[in-house]
């Protein structure tokens, strides 16, 4: 059986001598992916490799992180690129029904309030003000590619329903 995993960030570059490397973190806190446990890496043969983070610095919008004691750049090169995973069965879990991850929500289908479907979230976009869910269109008009709805909830998104795996918004092409 596979089980699911999500991304929760990517390796960059190597940072100096010391055998530190650049982190980009994906979690909405970008400090939240030192406190998962579990984290892992896949080779080049899709073998899983545990992390360990040993330090970290926040510099220039990401960290710089020492891993799994290794002190020389030989030994963490390799890292380069690679994306950095969680198994969805090691996520924290929900303190109640209302909670969710934006990974729970990609793919359910979205509905308004008058029944018409508009398609099914891709992905979510992050803006200063308010998230924003970017469905994919089942409309055959070129000029409606994407639908993008602000994430406001119990005004524009309506209700959300994991277990039927659909959103019913307020929204109106």
């Amino acid at each position: 059986m596979l089980k699911k995993k999500i991304i929760l960030g990517k390796f960059g570059k190597v940072y100096g001598i010391k055998g530190w490397i650049r982190l980009f973190s994906y979690t909405q806190n970008k400090v939240d992916i030192f406190f998962y446990k579990n984290l892992f890496i896949l080779d080049n043969k899709k073998k899983i490799f545990f992390l360990k983070f040993n330090k970290y610095i926040f510099k220039k919008k990401s960290y710089i992180v020492q891993i799994n004691h290794f002190y020389k750049n030989e030994d963490i090169i390799s890292f380069v690129n690679y994306k950095i995973y969680i198994f969805k069965s090691n996520l924290i879990k929900y303190r109640n029904k209302n909670e969710y991850y934006w990974n729970d929500i990609i793919g359910c289908r979205v509905i308004n309030i008058k029944k018409i479907y508009l398609g099914i979230v891709s992905h979510i976009m992050e803006t200063k003000i308010h998230d924003i869910i970017i469905i994919k269109s089942n409309s055959r008009d070129m000029n409606k590619k994407n639908i993008l709805i602000p994430f406001i909830e119990n005004k524009i998104i309506k209700k959300i329903d994991l277990i039927n795996n659909y959103i019913i918004t307020d929204w109106y092409l």
